[in-house]
This record gives structure tokens, C-alpha cells and sequence, in this order.
């Protein structure tokens, strides 16, 4: 009678083991089959990708579900393939993933494959975490005492908890991208994607493809394995539509459809992929007249304004102007921490006095550039400018002047400056919104001598 060894075995099943355990804690899913494609092993990863139970999975025939041409390459050829675009279908569904296909070779000959699957949220989301589409902005960085702000925010929490859309309308500056952010990381999708998109900076050709992609061949030029639109990578999260009343008929009317199955087909594809995007769409023009215009869909824009939100502009919330300015400086002093500035009142009343048609944005820019123009740690009138180069260029724009040669008003300019910041060139640099370099290789050119101004 053979002596049998206990020890081999039990060396054998801990290995085994051990071998079952690295299958099973890999990131991507794992396909093994045999030479007639039928599929032997499978790890954890592989089935919940699939969705497909495991004592099924092994009655079937890789060929069955991946109907791909790269598939039968790999076959023909015995070469691997890696990062391949391919889908999966089971059950009537699709799954669409990255995949790595590798012939397993005995003698020169093809004895099975293993597989290695992405799925392509997985691989969005990695996308995602890495280009930085999420939101930065929650309520509390919005900064007012307002009532009427703070009932706004009230009521922009309360939409935040639905999963309905919503659309935001507020002039230019008024912080709508802050609230969509807001909104996004009050709610239930806090953990996906936030994609945010300027609709009036796609060229108008791109628009379709950058909101819902493309399949491979598209059109020329097109990548070789297709592209996610922002829609797609959205998915599971939230997708922020800025300046929605800049896009065009067409894309509204597919936009439209989107937004009523939740389901998205690339161009040159003809598969419907659903999606789960909640959509936050912004504008600074008033749609009922873009409508009355026929320049926007009026069954857009109800689709779109299930819950709205009108941000105030900052005429109408005075009481918020000392306090967004003190805060601006704050940060301004966190960035440049060896000479903390501070407002004074005068600066204060002149700022109340102003108008601000650009509102939020364009309070940022004036108390910015009086912070760089202050010399001193007190930010007083003298440094409020609406703009940097109006009293530099007061008299080019005088009717009455004759026309300068170029070189000539330029170097007024530089010389005002000069004299405005008492020869501080860093500071005319950014006066005039010019580089640091260019301005002191214009001061070269000119023979422009800064010991010629006051310093302080």
C-alpha cells in the first residue's frame, strides 16, 4: 500500500488557496477559459462585473458573450491584446469594458485564454478622481448676512435632497457654479463625479461629442477606441451645465431626450447606454425670452427648471459687499503672509458707492488689484480703481488727441504706471496686466530710469 503524504497535501491546498486569494482580491476581473472558449475560472470581481452567477458562468462559452472582432483576432493570430474597447452581452444587457485578452500557448498551441475586464465606471471614476471633477464648494463657503441669500440657500439645501434637475439663474458673477458645487455635495451623490461644462466654449461641431461621446470611427480623426462624453463620466454623480442657453437647437433637442429616458447614444454609435446623472444647469440669460426668440426649447427649459434657483445680484444684497471684501483680503493675506493688509472705511464707502454690473467677480478684481497697489497695510480710497488702466489711458481715448504712434502711448502707459506705483515695477506690471519680464525689458527699450520716481 503507497504511503500517502500529508504533508504535500496540505502544502497543496495552502497554495491552492493562496492562489484563490490573490484571484480573488485583484482590482480587475479575471476570465479563464479552455481551448474551446468555454469558461473554466472566474474571480469575484469578474462576476459582479458581468452580473452573471457563478454556477452559470461556467456553462458558458466566452464566444457567447463577447461578440467582438478582437476576440476572434486574438484566436486566428495567438497575439495578445491589451486595453481593448469591448462589450459584453448578458441577459439583453450590454456592459461595456476595458479589457486585456492573452492566449495561454502549449507546443504552439492555443490551450486557452485569460482575460483581464475594467469596467469603464470604474475606470471614469479613476479618470475623474485624477482630471478633479469634483466640487470644492459646499453652503457654508458661501459668504452673506443676506436674508435673502440665506433664503436661497434654504431653499437650494431643500433641492439638494431631491434628485430632480434644476436650474440656476443669476446674472454674470453672481456665484452659480458655488451653489451647483453646493447642491452637488449636500446630496445623496456627494461621493460621484461632479462634471462641470461651459456650454458656450465647446465649438459648436463638438458640442454632441463632448456631451455624450463617440464610438471608434466616428468621423476622422476620431480616436481608435472611441471616447466617454462628459455625460458618461458624470455617471453616478452630478453634471453641471454652465451657459445651458448657449447651446444649439439640435443639441437641446437631444439633450432633451436624455433627460427624459436617462439614456445616452454616442455618435456613430446606435446603443442606448442609460445613465444615472442628476443635471444642474446654470444661465445668465432670461430663457422665456430665448424662448419668445426661438432660440431656446420651451420643453427644455421645463424639463430643466423642475426646481429653481434665482441668485441675487449684488446691488440687491449691499450688506454683503464689506463682508465679501474683508474676505477676499484674508485670503489675499494667506497667499502674501509677511505684509497683512487691512480695509479702511473710506475704501469701504467707495466700494458701497459702486455699481458692480459684474457683481461678485468683479468685486474679487477690484479689491485684488487695490491689495497689489496698496504700498502700505491699510487699503484706503486712493487705491480703488474700477479699472487698471483708466486713468492711464484717459487721454489716448480723448477724441481731441491725434493719432500717437503705438510705441509712443506705450510707453505713456508704463511711465503712468511707473509714476502711479512710485517706480514699483512689479506693481505697474500688474497694473497694466503684463508679465513681470515683458514690462522690465519695456523699461530697457525705452531707457525708462525707475530712480526717477518717488519710491515710498
Amino acid at each position: 500500500m503507497c504511503r500517502i503524504d500529508m504533508d504535500s497535501i496540505l502544502e497543496y491546498d495552502i497554495s491552492s488557496f493562496i492562489l484563490q486569494a490573490i484571484f480573488d482580491c485583484c482590482y480587475d476581473g479575471l476570465i479563464i477559459t479552455d481551448e474551446n472558449l468555454l469558461i473554466k475560472k472566474v474571480n469575484v470581481t469578474a462576476v459582479k462585473i458581468l452580473g452573471i452567477k457563478e454556477e452559470a458562468i461556467y456553462t458558458t462559452y466566452l464566444n457567447e458573450i463577447l461578440r467582438d472582432d478582437v476576440l476572434k483576432s486574438v484566436v486566428l493570430t495567438g497575439e495578445s491584446k491589451f486595453s481593448q474597447d469591448c462589450n459584453f452581452y448578458i441577459n439583453g444587457s450590454r456592459i461595456r469594458c476595458v479589457v486585456n485578452l492573452v492566449p495561454v500557448k502549449l507546443r504552439g498551441r492555443i490551450i486557452g485564454l485569460v482575460l483581464a475586464i475594467r469596467d469603464t465606471r470604474k475606470l471614469h471614476r479613476m479618470v475623474n478622481n485624477v482630471v478633479g471633477y469634483k466640487a470644492s464648494f459646499t453652503f457654508d463657503d458661501v459668504i452673506t448676512r443676506s436674508e435673502n441669500v440665506k433664503a436661497i440657500i434654504k431653499l437650494a439645501k431643500r433641492a439638494a435632497k431631491t434628485n430632480c434637475n434644476i436650474l440656476i439663474e443669476g446674472k454674470s458673477g453672481t456665484g452659480k457654479e458655488v451653489f451647483a458645487q453646493s447642491i452637488h455635495n449636500y446630496s445623496s451623490r456627494n461621493g460621484g463625479p461632479f462634471v462641470a461644462v461651459n456650454c458656450a466654449a465647446i465649438p459648436r461641431e463638438l458640442v454632441e461629442s463632448e456631451l455624450f461621446g463617440y464610438e471608434k470611427g466616428a468621423f476622422t480623426g476620431a480616436s481608435r477606441g472611441g471616447n466617454p462624453g462628459k455625460f458618461e463620466l458624470a455617471d453616478g454623480g452630478t453634471i453641471f451645465l454652465d451657459e445651458v442657453g448657449e447651446l444649439p437647437l439640435d443639441i437641446q433637442s437631444k439633450l432633451l431626450r436624455v433627460l427624459d429616458n436617462l439614456k445616452i447614444v454616442r455618435v456613430g454609435g446606435n446603443y442606448e447606454k442609460p445613465i444615472d446623472v442628476r443635471v444642474i444647469a446654470a444661465t445668465n440669460r432670461v430663457l422665456k425670452d430665448e424662448i419668445a426668440n426661438k432660440n431656446f426649447r420651451g420643453d427644455l427649459y421645463y424639463r430643466l427648471n423642475v426646481m429653481s434657483i434665482h441668485l441675487l445680484p449684488l446691488k440687491d444684497r449691499k450688506e454683503d459687499i464689506e463682508l465679501l471684501a474683508q474676505h477676499f483680503v484674508n485670503r489675499l493675506n494667506i497667499k502674501n503672509p509677511s505684509e497683512p493688509k487691512y480695509i479702511d472705511s473710506s475704501y469701504v464707502e467707495k466700494l458701497n458707492q459702486h455699481g458692480f454690473e459684474g457683481n461678485i467677480r468683479e468685486l474679487r478684481n477690484i479689491v485684488e488689484r487695490s491689495y497689489y497697489l496698496c504700498e502700505g497695510n491699510m487699503i484706503t480710497s486712493r487705491y480703488f480703481m474700477e479699472k487698471s488702466t483708466k486713468s492711464d489711458m484717459k487721454a489716448v481715448d480723448d477724441p481731441s488727441n491725434k493719432v500717437l504712434p503705438l510705441e509712443i502711448v506705450e510707453e505713456k502707459c508704463i511711465r503712468n504706471a511707473l509714476k502711479y506705483c512710485s517706480g514699483n515695477a512689479m506693481k505697474a506690471s500688474e497694473l497694466l496686466k503684463i508679465g513681470k519680464a515683458t514690462i522690465y525689458r519695456k523699461i530697457n527699450k525705452y531707457g525708462i530710469d525707475l530712480n526717477s520716481y518717488n519710491k515710498k
